[in-house]
């Protein structure tokens, strides 16, 4: 893919409205060489931005949204979730499965588009809170958050931080112990 390519392959993976001049404004750290094209973005500066504009976006797990497959059924991406339909009682519906969990995200509807689904998987507003986490899953939250939390404390065993973002704490935990 050329840059271009790139960068409409990850608006359209992230967000229903075109995004790329978000994106443009956040990467940094841009190589190009014969073969490869490498940058990085800011994933915070960006996700404050698309909310500012109150654009729908879902940074979650970007890298696997990007592959081709990611918005079918059974797309069998490795270390990335994927959609299955299952049949109940004669109704199908529609799960995210990733490793050994399993998440119903309601009944399946042939005509919905995956892509939409992805985006509205959760809620988003801006919220603040504190929550406690085991030191295991600090760079998982990192990753996910698009930002190192800040650490308030260590009491026995769990490490208490600070989060501003897009997710409520139910929500943030769900992500953390689901992904």
């Amino acid at each position: 893919m050329n840059y271009d390519d790139i960068l409409n392959s990850i608006s359209s993976s992230v967000a229903q409205e075109d995004i790329q001049v978000y994106i443009d404004k956040n990467i940094y750290n841009i190589n190009f060489s014969s073969e490869n094209i490498s940058f990085d973005i800011d994933f915070e500066s960006l996700s404050k931005d698309l909310f500012s504009q109150k654009i729908i976006f879902n940074l979650i797990l970007l890298e696997c949204s990007l592959n081709i497959n990611f918005f079918s059924l059974n797309s069998n991406i490795d270390d990335c979730p994927q959609f299955n339909q299952k049949i109940y009682n004669k109704k199908k519906y529609l799960y995210l499965v990733y490793k050994e969990s399993s998440y119903r995200l309601g009944e399946y509807v042939s005509s919905k588009d995956l892509r939409e689904v992805w985006y509205n998987l959760l809620n988003m507003n801006e919220n603040n809170f504190q929550t406690l986490i085991s030191p295991d899953k600090y760079l998982r939250t990192k990753n996910f958050l698009g930002y190192p939390p800040k650490i308030i404390s260590y009491n026995n065993g769990d490490l208490e931080i600070e989060i501003a973002g897009l997710y409520n704490e139910q929500q943030f935990h769900f992500l953390i112990n689901f992904f």
